[in-house]
């Protein structure tokens, strides 16, 4: 009696395993250079951060900090209140700071809510509109720092602002 040689190929069930094993691999590794990427890509050389105003509130209007070096930024977030899975519409106003890319990072206080960094189009000279989502939060009432990060010539320039949201 003969015996049948031994068989040299993989089975298909394991080559579509080691496949997809190789695959999630690679996506994973590629996800996160583009989310180091995006994360320095503004980030740079924080050269100035302008002192946070506790007494403003962005669930009660626009606010504005100014620079210790000179120039002003001002945030404004509609609709209002300011609600967590609802599109906001994020508007920036700069004055006396010539930035080539403006995004707002939001960021949980006390809580890590993940990275949420939009970046904003210029509409004109100082001007800056784009939209954003803060993500849902289990706790009834939630402390959000929402950072104006400027990026100039020189470096970037870092306006933080914080509100709370209620869950409805």
């Amino acid at each position: 009696m003969m015996s049948s040689p031994p068989q040299t190929t993989m089975p298909l069930r394991r080559r579509i395993w080691i496949t997809g094993s190789i695959l999630f691999l690679l996506t994973v590794l590629v996800a996160g250079a583009i989310y180091l990427w995006r994360l320095s890509s503004i980030n740079g050389d924080i050269i100035a951060t302008a002192p946070l105003d506790s007494s403003c509130d962005l669930q009660q209007g626009a606010c504005q900090v100014s620079f210790q070096g000179g120039g002003r930024v001002k945030l404004s977030i509609t609709p209002r209140p300011i609600q967590g899975l609802k599109p906001l519409q994020l508007r920036v106003q700069t004055e006396g700071v010539d930035a080539q890319a403006v995004e707002v990072d939001f960021r949980g206080l006390g809580m890590n809510m993940g990275y949420n960094r939009p970046r904003l189009d210029k509409e004109s000279a100082g001007e800056y509109a784009g939209m954003g989502v803060l993500s849902a939060c289990i706790l009834e009432r939630m402390s959000w720092e929402a950072t104006v990060l400027l990026r100039t010539a020189e470096g970037v320039m870092a306006a933080p602002f914080q509100f709370e949201t209620i869950r409805p």
